[in-house]
């Protein structure tokens, strides 16, 4: 065989392909694109990792050669690439190749192709703890070096040993340290608890662990709880593995990055019961009858307040629901709401964006790298808490400590819902009336809670008047609770204003009222009723709506015109009877047609047509404009026993609420009994009223205006869109029609034709 002739300008080069390092030969320099290690990746089935968003190759793995994943900032490794999204904890990973465990890289071979020489677990705790691994500054070393023969010889089979980093032994606390000193008795001899606890009485692998697992220990009845991530990521009591799957010739070695705390042998319950810290939280599910689900196997998550987190609470709110029955169902809500189905680990939630707690409410997971010293340095808030001792593993679960208590929406009170829904002013003036502990604590009531906007209109006068404040607010707060799906229209609702009038409920197509305020935000439910909110503050009302009327001057007419009208209809007004709503009609409107002596001075005159016409004006109904939707009719039925329609186009002009009862003042007057009417729109045509037949048309919007002549008389339409809305329409403009007489049956007096005729043509 001919030896191979090598070229003497080439041997150089081959000396220094023997020094290259590992990374030079495991890969070539990463692309722009390898470098951005925020980006997704995702494992194909032959094993080769692409990056999500783009076809291009990320890593294609040789022989014996692994990949990790970093976070350079927390100087964190872990043996797999597990978070699928490149971040961990708001930070970016990169990840990087290495060679397996028990392979090595080769001269001039790319890849790590050469197996390792298998030593025993002794010597590979050695090498870890020289090459500054495990060991804790040689405390375990100088423990297991002594007892390693005798361990071996009383166990026959392969082993697993547990390995923590030196580093990890700095952040263990006092208790923890002392239960691994602690030595205890195994065969005739004493080992500390430390070795017994980091190792198993066979070899387990991490393909042959399974969620959930409970692997057994030389520590007597205190095992080890497997926790598997869908990315096959593996937990040890809530610890992840760093190195897995070192072979050795008596077992195999997984590295930790701190020691195991022995787990609780009680199980939820049973930590809860005896932990001084947690008194409150025991108290709150003891009296919810939540403590046989923390005895059961599980597993599940409890995120434990402490007392000081419900020292923040107002005592009256802890002890309403923990003592009156009739918030049980809420008492329940919030210890249930500290429970997660399933053992969810810090690392398993620093992974996630929310969790269902067993109160069929989500809680917002949120992550961030942490100043503090430890094998982790992250922080992971839980709603509106924040992780302070993460992993306490018991028998059936694991139990992380907060800082805030979590309370669920069903388990609110009145004054913390009215805050969440954005009525900060209202809470704030409830304190200083001094109702701020009857919501917090009492009811159930129903609060209709006026938003930031109406009340900045509030004059100041009644805000410095704690009198007329305090007044104001009992009357915004009804006895019961009431959700929207148990009101019906026209329901009274009594305050707690003492001899007010009740609330008045108007239920729209897609809206709801009471008084004159439109709720805005409805239905937020708290333990101890539901809060409503309004766009307007509503003010107890002094007066019935005959004294509103014969109050307003420039209602004076209108006014005159209902005493006339029948001592019945007055005394109805005058007693507070109703509900009635009235179509108010303006001094100054009457006055644009007040030259036709037909209209106004007819009807003083004539007792039949005035009874007939001033109902028309009056509803037997509490009609709330504000409610109704743009485009819609509602039917509604006047005094006279006359169906109605009502139709909103845009906002009526003005009208003036008054419970039980209300009043709108209309430029209109409507003859019923003749089947016509007479309209004046005012200023800009805000809306307009129409009768056809026994209908009342209530129409507001932008109009044009036509008139003709018909079988000797004038009328005159309004047209939108091409349509008629309005007939025998008049108008006080000259250009346009004079009041006529309709169409129907009329008298007919042929001065006021003759006058309509000389005043007015169509256009």
């Amino acid at each position: 065989m001919v030896p191979l002739a090598v070229p003497c300008h080439a041997v150089p080069l081959l000396l220094l392909l023997l020094y290259l390092p590992l990374p030079l030969l495991l890969a070539t320099t990463p692309s722009r694109h390898q470098q951005v290690s925020s980006r997704s990746y995702h494992i194909s089935p032959d094993g080769t990792y692409h990056y999500k968003d783009t076809p291009n190759i990320l890593y294609k793995l040789g022989v014996g050669v692994c990949l990790v994943e970093e976070v350079d900032a927390l100087n964190l490794t872990f043996p797999l690439p597990w978070t699928q999204q490149g971040t961990f904890c708001t930070l970016p990973t990169d990840l990087r190749r290495q060679c397996c465990p028990g392979y090595t890289q080769a001269p001039l071979q790319r890849g790590c192709p050469l197996v390792k020489e298998v030593v025993d677990m002794l010597s590979l705790v050695q090498e870890k703890n020289t090459g500054g691994g495990g060991g804790g500054d040689g405390v375990f070393l100088r423990l297991l070096t002594p007892r390693y023969h005798h361990l071996r010889t009383s166990l026959p089979s392969a082993l697993t040993l547990l390995l923590p980093l030196h580093q990890g032994f700095r952040s263990v606390d006092k208790r923890t340290a002392s239960e691994l000193a602690r030595e205890v008795p195994w065969e005739i001899d004493h080992i500390p608890a430390l070795l017994l606890y980091h190792i198993l009485p066979r070899k387990w692998s991490t393909g042959q662990l399974r969620h959930g697992q409970l692997l057994p220990t030389l520590y007597q009845h205190h095992p080890l709880t497997v926790s598997k991530l869908g990315n096959k990521m593996v937990l040890l009591n809530c610890v992840p593995l760093l190195e897995v799957d070192l072979p050795a010739r008596d077992g195999i070695v997984h590295l930790l990055p701190r020691p195991l705390t022995p787990a609780y042998t009680s199980t939820l319950a049973g930590l809860l019961s005896a932990h001084p810290d947690l008194t409150s939280l025991f108290t709150i599910i003891g009296y919810g009858d939540l403590l046989d689900q923390l005895r059961e196997p599980g597993p599940l998550t409890l995120l434990a307040p402490t007392n000081a987190a419900f020292g923040r609470l107002p005592r009256r709110y802890l002890d309403s629901l923990t003592y009156d029955p009739r918030y049980r169902s809420a008492l329940v809500a919030l210890g249930r709401h500290h429970m997660i189905r399933g053992q969810h680990c810090s690392l398993n939630l620093s992974t996630k964006t929310r969790v269902l707690t067993l109160a069929e409410e989500g809680l917002p997971i949120s992550c961030r790298p942490s100043l503090e010293s430890g094998s982790f340095p992250i922080s992971i808030s839980v709603g509106s808490a924040t992780v302070t001792e993460p992993d306490v593993v018991v028998s059936n679960g694991v139990i992380h400590f907060v800082n805030s208590v979590l309370v669920p929406q069903m388990s609110l009170s009145l004054v913390q819902v009215a805050r969440n829904a954005g009525a900060t002013y209202f809470v704030l003036l409830l304190k200083k009336a001094g109702l701020f502990e009857d919501l917090v604590s009492f009811g159930p009531y129903t609060v209709f809670a006026p938003s930031n906007a109406a009340l900045k209109k509030l004059k100041m006068s009644v805000m410095e008047d704690s009198k007329t404040l305090r007044e104001i607010l009992l009357f915004h707060i009804v006895l019961g609770s009431h959700a929207t799906h148990t009101l019906h229209d026209n329901q009274a609702l009594p305050s707690r204003l003492p001899r007010a009038p009740h609330l008045r409920i108007k239920l729209g197509t897609k809206m709801w009222s009471v008084n004159g305020g439109v709720v805005v935000r409805g239905d937020r439910l708290a333990f101890n009723g539901y809060v409503h909110v309004v766009d307007e503050v509503l003010h107890p009302p002094a007066e019935t709506l005959a004294r509103t009327l014969a109050l307003d001057p420039s209602l004076s007419r209108f006014t005159a015109l209902v005493t006339r009208a029948g001592a019945w209809l007055w005394q109805q007004l005058s007693r507070g009877a109703g509900p009635y709503t009235i179509l108010a009609v303006r001094n100054e409107d009457i006055d644009r047609w007040a030259t036709d002596t037909f209209t106004y001075y007819r009807l003083l005159h004539d007792t039949r047509l005035l009874n007939l016409s001033v109902k028309m004006h009056v509803l037997g109904d509490f009609v709330m404009p504000r409610v109704l939707e743009e485009g819609t009719t509602t039917i509604l039925r006047t005094l006279n026993g006359l169906p109605s329609k009502l139709t909103q186009s845009q906002k009526i002009s003005h009208y003036s609420p008054v419970s039980p009862h209300s009043s709108y003042r209309s430029p209109s007057i409507f003859y019923g009994s003749y089947g016509y009417k007479n309209s004046i729109p005012s200023a800009g045509s805000s809306y307009s009223t129409s009768l056809s037949s026994s209908f009342l048309h209530l129409t507001i919007s932008q109009v044009h205006h036509c008139c003709e002549r018909r079988f000797g008389y004038w009328q005159c339409h309004l047209l939108q869109a091409g349509r008629i809305i309005v007939d025998t329409y008049s108008t006080p403009n000259s250009s346009l029609c004079k009041p006529l007489v309709s169409s129907l049956k009329v008298f007919r007096e042929e001065q006021h034709e003759k006058q309509a005729e000389e005043d007015g043509r169509c256009i």
